[in-house]
């Protein structure tokens, strides 16, 4: 009972930890943002956070695991409203773009921690990340199993490097430069446009 609410109140405590410093990475991104100023918003010291994360990669990480978990939950939600397995990858797909728009923060957040070469990947919080990206990626090889079944996608295809491809190719885009993005503009087009007509083109190539 004593362990029990020891670690509730640990989890709590987490929380509000994350809580300041995703306001913070959200604001400056990574590298601005220090620890120093996370501390101040909560009126500890760094030594008090470093009980709860190992540095301000893990804790950054920890953003990006709510990131993380926000579209697993959408990702679900597209699959289970599809019954054909093509719109299932399309829908499973499109969920990034919806990601986008919805939370931008936590996109950027989560597309940055990918492009990271973390010191160490045996940090809680990098797990939990890279276990969820495998059941993300496992609900689009399912979508296209389900597809190939039904013959609305083509069998000739490897199910776990399509989903791969299709999930790093999304990802990829989000991560655009600002060349890209300028040269967007110019056609009066923005990285939504890329992204649906990327997918358009992903999606077609593995269709029947």
């Amino acid at each position: 009972m004593v362990s029990n609410r020891i670690k509730r109140e640990r989890e709590r405590k987490a929380n509000e930890i994350t809580d300041a410093a995703e306001k913070c990475f959200f604001k400056k991104g990574y590298d601005k943002t220090t620890m120093d100023e996370i501390a101040a918003q909560l009126e500890l010291t760094k030594t008090a956070i470093y009980r709860y994360f190992e540095n301000k990669e893990d804790l950054y990480f920890s953003v990006a695991v709510r990131s993380v978990k926000i579209l697993n939950k959408m990702m679900i939600e597209e699959f289970s409203s599809q019954n054909n397995g093509r719109e299932k990858v399309l829908k499973t797909c499109y969920t990034f773009k919806k990601f986008y728009k919805q939370f931008p923060d936590y996109c950027q957040v989560l597309t940055e921690a990918h492009d990271r070469d973390p010191d160490s990947m045996e940090t809680p919080h990098i797990q939990e990340l890279i276990k969820i990206d495998q059941q993300n990626l496992g609900i689009i090889c399912d979508a296209i199993d389900i597809g190939k079944k039904d013959g609305s996608i083509r069998e000739d295809i490897n199910t776990f490097l399509t989903a791969l491809y299709l999930v790093k190719s999304t990802l990829n885009i989000f991560s655009s430069s600002l060349s890209t993005i300028y040269y967007l503009g110019l056609f009066g087009m923005s990285k939504e446009d890329l992204v649906e007509h990327s997918l358009d083109l992903m999606i077609h190539s593995i269709s029947k």
